[in-house]
């Protein structure tokens, strides 16, 4: 539906337009029901020393652990005096944690060593201290373990003066562990974030030495904006050198402002990229070290909850299967969450925070068909103080109804922050009381392809100059001749990475250029957002691709209609050199948004009451069949659908007697026709010609 929030006029639409997308897109989140990523796990549900001998208490066990549904915790193989501390003995845990279906332990070895860095005992001790700690972890007889880590930050805790270095130290430890526990799964190398330059020699060795983990780990400390590049890039690493696809465990986790350790909308960033990256697990770091067992800094006391653990209760719920979770800029600090989709229950569920403008647009596109024609939706809230404060629980904000309609509803949030979390429950509805009317959801979903991308001013091709494959190279339009420098291959990558076909580089903003002007080119991938762009509907089956750095449009320069036209960035001007269509390669029909057709929102059906006669009422008789009256004399045409048009008075819909003086594609969105003095056309699209009438965007009479 169109919207004056973005334009009160022509002139300020040409003025603003620039901006209102880049706004838009940071508040925008879409959760795609039809995208299923695996099943839910509860990946993130874990914590560092988050559960130690006798907290939380034994009394409120099940109620502050069992509830939120753990799945990995992380705990030293050993926890007493001498140690790296003198609590949170893993085997000590692992029978606590025994009773809590799912959960798991992974051993910190470590640990087993006091003071930081390590005070290294000699490799012979150390290995004896190994085999004493599996000898009494098989005892045990406790099955619930994630697995061994050889080892913990070793850029800051290794030094070659101990008589190894470090690789040859993993291979003489990963040996007796596969000799004394072969079925047991080692973990490594435990890094303190991910740096190729360690990474690449470690698997190196690891894959010439046959010592390879069975899980790769390291730490999400520094920057939760810079996680989807460095999955991507050790997913590369592995490529290049043959070793298949290991399970990846973030094995301490927090944003980089240790004080946010738990809140809700901090986590929810880190939820929603480990569930879109199907992270096996991930576990909330450690900073504040005289409160061990707050599994994570969600309880603010040892035996009372805070905020994080309300949200975490949340995610913990999830069931069914997790599904994709579009955020406005993967590679940014902003808004961000994961959701489910429970077939069984007939639920979705959306949980969700972090850095936003104050208003979110939650927008689900293929809801299950459980849901019906009419949703259900309750919001909630749990607002974070501080670690420390205790919390009584989440409130709801509202629980409404809202019209489906091909399959997607869109929902408007005020009044948001960073720091609260965020939950959206949907179920089915039934028509029942106030139903909000549907808004359109334009949705543009790019499917992962390869894909032509056409001027709508030159009808020309975006296209490499020369066909060149190296860095730097232009980029410009040229009339499309099916050349492979002339197709893109379009993924989301944080945004929308554009590829192209023959260079294998991306669509580049040259010098990160956030000026009118600036120059696009091809550049390897870097993974910068500028290369990341977000794709906007601009109408008519064309769309603005936009540069997530700059927020300026990607512009034929001068508006040139001319083979070798340089392509540009520059500020939205609504001009046709700024639009393009997106054509599958195969194929001559460009993507273009899904648009429902709305159906109006309508109170309860009143089935009991005879139907006045249309003799005696001027409105739709199929109106007066489903239980409404008729408007009166002059009433204003809300909808129009095949039972008639619809007006609104007195909070109930009506039947108007009214016939639209405008195109029926119009007032079937939901808009009024302009008044027949009001000729001045703002805007014209494949539903006709729109005008501005009270702030308000209308449909042009028939008459003028």
């Amino acid at each position: 539906m169109k919207s004056l929030s973005f334009t009160s006029s022509l002139f300020a639409y040409l003025l603003l337009a620039g901006s209102f997308i880049a706004v838009n897109a940071v508040n925008k989140l879409t959760v795609d029901c039809g995208n299923v990523l695996r099943n839910a796990t509860h990946c993130a549900n874990g914590s560092l020393y988050g559960i130690i001998e006798n907290v939380p208490p034994e009394n409120q066990y099940k109620s502050l652990v069992d509830d939120i549904h753990p799945y990995v915790m992380r705990n030293p193989a050993r926890g007493s005096y001498g140690n790296q501390h003198p609590f949170g003995d893993a085997i000590a845990v692992a029978k606590r944690l025994s009773r809590t279906p799912g959960a798991l332990v992974s051993v910190d070895l470590a640990d087993i060593l006091p003071y930081w860095p390590y005070q290294w005992p000699g490799m012979q001790k150390w290995l004896d201290e190994v085999r004493s700690f599996i000898r009494d972890k098989k005892a045990s007889g406790l099955k619930n373990w994630y697995g061994y880590e050889i080892w913990n930050e070793a850029e800051n805790t290794w030094r070659d003066s101990n008589g190894y270095n470090f690789l040859d130290f993993w291979k003489e430890t990963y040996k007796v562990i596969r000799e004394m526990d072969p079925d047991e799964k080692i973990i490594g190398p435990c890094d303190g974030l991910y740096s190729e330059q360690r990474m690449r020699p470690f698997l190196e060795y690891c894959k010439k030495n046959d010592v390879m983990p069975d899980i790769m780990c390291w730490h999400e400390l520094m920057g939760i904006e810079l996680i989807p590049g460095r999955y991507k890039a050790y997913r590369e690493l592995e490529r290049s050198l043959g070793i298949k696809e290991l399970p990846i465990t973030i094995n301490e986790y927090c944003d980089i402002d240790h004080d946010l350790e738990g809140q809700p909308g901090s986590s929810a960033r880190f939820i929603g990229k480990f569930e879109r990256y199907k992270i096996e697990s991930a576990l909330i770091s450690w900073w504040f070290v005289p409160q061990p067992g707050h599994l994570g800094s969600l309880l603010a006391t040892d035996s009372k909850k805070g905020a994080g653990w309300w949200f975490y209760k949340w995610y913990g719920d999830m069931t069914g299967s997790m599904v994709n979770v579009k955020p406005p800029n993967d590679n940014s600090k902003l808004i961000d969450g994961a959701a489910c989709v429970d077939e069984k229950e007939k639920y979705v569920s959306f949980i969700f925070g972090g850095p936003n403008d104050g208003t979110v647009s939650a927008n689900f596109v293929n809801l299950p068909s459980f849901i019906g024609d009419v949703a259900n939706v309750k919001f909630e809230k749990i607002d974070w103080k501080h670690k420390d404060a205790e919390s009584s629980g989440p409130n709801t904000v509202f629980e409404k109804k809202y019209a489906v309609s091909n399959g997607q509803i869109s929902i408007t949030l005020n009044g948001m922050n960073a720091s609260s979390g965020y939950r959206l429950y949907i179920t089915k509805g039934d028509n029942s009381g106030t139903i909000e009317p549907p808004s359109e959801v334009t949705t543009l979903i790019i499917p992962d392809g390869t894909y032509r991308i056409i001027n709508r001013k030159s009808g020309k091709a975006l296209a490499v100059a020369n066909d060149s494959n190296a860095d730097a190279a232009n980029v410009v339009q040229a009339t499309y001749s099916g050349k492979k420098s002339q197709q893109w291959e379009i993924s989301e990558d944080g945004g929308y990475k554009l590829l192209n076909v023959n260079a294998n580089k991306v669509l580049d903003m040259d010098r990160e250029s956030k000026e009118d002007g600036g120059n696009a080119l091809i550049w390897r991938n870097t993974g910068n957002i500028n290369q990341r762009w977000e794709i906007e509907d601009a109408g008519d089956g064309y769309v603005y691709i936009i540069n997530f750095n700059s927020g300026k449009l990607l512009d034929v320069e001068n508006g040139s209609t001319t083979d070798g036209g340089n392509v540009i960035q520059w500020r939205q001007n609504n001009g046709a050199n700024q639009q393009w269509q997106i054509i599958p390669i195969g194929s001559d029909t460009p993507v273009t948004p899904q648009k429902p057709t709305p159906a109006p929102a309508k109170t309860t059906t009143k089935t009991n009451s005879a139907a006045p006669t249309s003799s005696k009422n001027t409105c739709s008789e199929a109106i007066l069949k489903l239980g409404y009256k008729c408007c009166s004399k002059d009433c204003g045409i809300i909808y129009t659908d095949d039972d008639g048009t619809w007006g609104y008075e007195n909070d109930e819909w009506c039947g108007c007697n009214a016939k639209a003086s405008c195109p029926a594609a119009i007032v079937s969105q939901g808009y009024k026709c302009c008044s027949e003095s009001n000729c001045n056309v703002y805007e014209t699209d494949e539903s006709g010609k729109w005008g501005i009438e009270n702030d308000d965007w209308c449909g042009i009479s028939d008459k003028c």
